[in-house]
């Protein structure tokens, strides 16, 4: 009994630390998506100033704890927000994940590099991390011990857990009963949305930031005393409480809490008791990730519906312009020649076997290009797949087979490790398969890599030297480069034919929509697992060349971390494209030599990833991809000067006569959507919102060319047109979702154009985006609560529909598609405001739910309320709407009051039939308008703007 309470105690200090660590990570991902693997360098950096600022400059431990705790940890957080953080908000899993891994590199790095330097330049006495013995905690220096009944107890222990029952109930209270709270909740919940109900998420994101590196830096404080400044030790603490957070379904703090103390106490439990594994080197050490392997399989698996949702990696981006295939073969031809024909010819050894090891290297990076590039899954085992390929190899040579055979079953045992790991691919998605990952080459490294027939030790490793294949003697370096080049060059052409290939094409809409793949007769598990194997062989094969290039392979050669690193340094390039590995490789192989002439001090490198992990956040396609845009920047800058130039040209020839050119035959009334609005603006009520000359879009496509439009108080305009038209997109544009790249947009006479949507809010705009304007993971009262601060009016809202009121502490996401709609339109009826978007209301709900969907906007609109309505169904709007605007391609083709719209106006419009003469033609090119049969733009004539598609029946 004495030993298990022992260990419980002990468990209970462990689990301590997991749980503020967890904590702050869950904090972290629940407002921005980002799984915090720099949490523990965070922790270090603040361990590291609070022991320098009490051991080196001597001041006291409590206000050196308050400048390290509560100043320094949180402000940055700050700063890595602002700067990384919220700029990754909608990049892929694997930028994501990349980002951190840099941090938790080069924040250490920058410590040490600072203090190196402060000490260099001004004569500082900084002590270094070696000189730092008796490290000072929170309690009492030196610890008090305690005995309560059998069980030893000190100060640093009691700390620590004082420590994490503190941490629970704050954040329980600041989450579950502060304003605050609900507004985090609610971005992570749905960001956008929450912009649209006046919540600003950027500074929201930022609190939480500051609040996951106050946790990180109190568990550094914690932890300090107990390991010392041991940046590895600090790393595996953050990994070590990841089950915690599994276990809280990366949402609950306080599950995340109990977790950690509950791994802890299993992990002592499980290591005091467990004799069976007494001899087996490395178990203790692995229990932790097997327990998060298990909980990743049980709780991490979405149970959700899964039809018309799509996966956390988007596809590749479109590529800037179009480089011929020839100009790209003739520039990469180029530069192999030269980088051969200079390690052939002029490279001295030492260059000779750095090219080597950066052209074996290359192989082993393309498989990250095959697994996250192609298939869009992040494997954080590639690491476990070169080791155990070189293990393999060199137990085979070792027992005096040929190095072909060992070649083949090293990439054969990487290939069959690639197909266990992928296991998990089949349920897990996303950050849980990367974690997944994660936990079994941690598994692989700690334990079966340890055992004594694989590791070695007795002898240091397993010799695999060069062979000779006939005549050609690879210890030969010549020899070897052009052996490995001709090696990459194959790999390379694999890759490239695989992602041009119907299999690349597979996985590619694999990556996109798993569900809609899975239609099309694509199985997900088989071509997730064949992912996986390739892109294990091709790491396994590499393996194998980079063993016989070092002439010995250990099981401590490539750890985890290293494959981190080489995961890092394949995304900062460009990990969709081939050449972006090799160009990884090569400079992961060169730069620490290229670096250690540039500074005299080892933190250089560290620093450098910092500036990688920034330049990444905000290009996260790459570098190549920056190039390439840079590229195709500068051809359609010369293109416009070219057409400008044309333009001057054709200005100063003679002006063609109207007999030479017939011109379009347009009515006297005017068409554009100015002059129609312009004969709406009788009325005496005041302008709510104006829309003057709006362009807008999505990258370099642009949607809306020119919209004008304007809504009076206590009028509803109705958009309606066909599907595509551009109306979702103008809805985004007014609230500030889109940005606008020209016009004008005002909210009761104030230009909000440049207004991020939280402050166009302020100006009286609420939208109900299409597909209903909730927050499904909050409550029905937490959702009311965002608009509805004060409990009698949510009350009123209860009373206006009723069935809220009886399910007002259940969550939104389990109401029906009519309740969910009368909870999004509920807050705007209690408090109307100026201007009310309401997205296709209509969609998807039952006639009956439709009429009262239908009445509520009659309340609002009779409350001065004035109200854009879009819809795709003209008939539902026509008994509501004051007037009605149609809109095809991207514009108003007319506007017009609902009593001068009728059937033959709306057929016409939706169908593109016109009673235009057959003489005229088409709106000529200067006015921006490109025609597209069956859009349906007419005037105000009732005559078609486009292009007549036949006669009118």
């Amino acid at each position: 009994m004495e030993e298990f309470l022992n260990l419980v105690v002990g468990g209970i200090v462990a689990g301590g630390l997991y749980a503020i660590l967890a904590a702050g990570v869950v904090l972290t991902y629940q407002t921005s998506g980002i799984f915090n693997f720099a949490h523990g360098a965070v922790a270090f950096a603040t361990a590291y100033l609070f022991v320098q600022l009490n051991v080196t400059a001597g001041i006291p431990v409590v206000p050196a704890a308050v400048i390290a705790v509560l100043v320094f940890a949180p402000l940055l957080g700050f700063v890595l927000d602002r700067l990384i953080y919220r700029r990754l908000t909608q990049s892929s899993v694997a930028v994501k994940i990349v980002v951190p891994v840099g941090l938790l590199i080069a924040v250490p790095g920058i410590c040490l590099f600072v203090s190196d330097r402060f000490n260099l330049w001004f004569g500082w006495h900084i002590a270094g991390i070696e000189e730092l013995f008796l490290i000072p905690g929170l309690g009492p220096t030196p610890k008090k011990v305690w005995t309560v009944g059998t069980v030893l107890v000190d100060s640093n222990q009691v700390a620590v857990f004082g420590a994490a029952v503190l941490t629970a109930a704050g954040l329980w209270l600041l989450l579950r009963r502060t304003r605050l709270g609900l507004r985090m909740r609610a971005v992570v919940d749905r960001r956008g949305l929450a912009a649209l109900r006046g919540i600003d998420p950027d500074r929201t994101s930022a609190i939480s930031w500051m609040l996951g590196s106050f946790l990180a830096g109190l568990a550094g404080v914690l932890l300090a005393p107990i390991f010392t400044l041991n940046t590895p030790v600090f790393t595996t603490v953050v990994l070590i409480s990841t089950p915690a957070v599994v276990f809280a379904r990366f949402r609950s703090i306080p599950l995340a809490l109990a977790g950690g103390l509950l791994i802890g106490v299993l992990q002592n439990l499980v290591v005091g008791y467990a004799h069976f594994a007494e001899n087996i080197t490395g178990f203790s050490t692995s229990v932790p990730f097997i327990l998060l392997f298990l909980l990743l399989v049980v709780f991490a698996v979405d149970r959700g519906r899964r039809a018309g949702t799509q996966t956390d990696d988007d596809p590749p981006a479109p590529s800037y312009g179009e480089e011929s295939r020839r100009r790209k073969a003739i520039v990469w031809s180029a530069w192999s020649v030269a980088v051969l024909a200079y390690a052939l010819f002029f490279a001295d050894d030492y260059w000779q076997s750095l090219i080597i090891r950066g052209l074996a290297l290359s192989v082993v990076l393309l498989s990250f290009t095959v697994v996250t590039g192609v298939g869009g899954m992040v494997s954080l085992a590639q690491a476990a797949f070169v080791t155990a390929s070189g293990i393999t190899a060199g137990w085979v040579v070792s027992h005096h087979w040929p190095f072909a055979v060992a070649l083949v079953l090293g990439t054969l045992v990487a290939t069959v490790m690639g197909v266990v790991v992928s296991l998990p691919a089949r349920r897990l998605g996303g950050l849980p398969l990367a974690l997944a990952t994660l936990a079994l080459a941690y598994i692989c490294q700690n334990l079966f890599f340890q055992l004594r027939g694989v590791s070695r030790n007795d002898v240091g490793g397993w010799v695999l030297r060069p062979p000779a294949l006939g005549p050609v003697d690879l210890a030969d370096s010549r020899s070897m480069i052009i052996f490995l080049a001709i090696v990459l060059g194959l790999v390379v052409l694999l890759v490239r034919n695989l992602i041009r290939s119907s299999s690349g094409r597979a996985m590619a809409a694999l990556r996109a929509t798993e569900p809609g793949t899975v239609t099309i007769g694509v199985s997900a598990a088989r071509t997730k697992t064949a992912v996986f194997a390739l892109s294990a062989a091709i790491a396994g094969l590499g393996g194998v060349l980079l063993a016989v290039s070092s002439g010995r392979v250990t099981h401590l050669d490539y750890p985890v971390e290293t494959g981190l690193f080489w995961l890092a340094t394949v995304v900062v390039f460009g990990v969709r494209r081939p050449g972006g590995a090799v160009i990884a490789a090569f400079g992961a192989a060169v730069s620490p030599e290229l670096l250690s002439h540039v500074a005299q001090t080892s933190y250089l490198p560290q620093v450098l990833s910092g500036l990688a992990a920034i330049n990444l956040a905000q290009n996260p396609d790459g570098i190549l991809a920056l190039t390439a845009q840079q590229r195709f920047e500068r051809r359609r800058r010369r293109e416009e000067r070219a057409l400008r130039k044309e333009a001057g040209t054709a200005a100063a020839a003679p002006p063609v006569t109207p007999a030479s050119v017939p011109t379009e035959a347009l009515p006297a009334e005017a068409s554009s959507s100015s002059g129609a609005a312009g004969a709406m603006d009788a009325s005496d009520k005041p302008l709510v919102l104006e829309v003057a000359g709006v362009r807008a879009g999505y990258g370099a496509v642009e949607v809306l060319h020119g919209v004008d439009l304007a809504v009076r108080a206590g009028e509803v305009l109705a958009l309606i047109g066909a599907n595509g038209a551009g109306k979702s997109t103008l809805c985004s544009v007014v609230t500030g979702g889109v940005p606008a790249t020209r016009g004008t947009i005002r909210l009761g006479g104030a230009d909000v154009t440049g207004l991020p949507p939280h402050q166009r809010v302020r100006h009286g705009a609420f939208l109900i985006p299409e597909g209903r304007g909730i927050f499904p993971a909050l409550t029905v009262d937490e959702n009311l609560s965002l608009w509805l601060p004060a409990e009698g009016d949510r009350e009123s809202a209860y009373r206006r529909f009723p069935v809220l009121g009886e399910r007002r502490g259940q969550l939104a996401g389990s109401l029906s598609g009519g309740e969910q709609q009368m909870l999004a339109l509920a807050p705007a009826l209690v408090k109307p405001p100026a201007l009310l978007i309401v997205d296709e209301p209509s969609l998807g709900l039952a006639p009956l739910i439709v009429a009262e969907v239908y009445a509520a906007l009659r309340e609002l609109r009779a409350a001065g309320t004035a109200i854009l309505l879009v819809e795709e169904k003209a008939h539902d709007v026509v008994a509501l709407a004051d007037s009605i605007a149609f809109m095809a391609v991207g514009r108003v083709a007319w506007q017009r009051r609902t009593a001068q719209v009728d059937s033959d106006l709306l057929v016409q419009s939706y169908l593109g039939i016109s009673d235009v003469p057959p003489g005229s033609r088409e709106r000529p090119a200067a006015e921006d308008a490109a025609p597209v049969a069956g859009t349906g733009a007419t005037d105000t004539g009732g005559r078609a703007a486009h292009p007549v598609i036949g006669p009118r029946r």
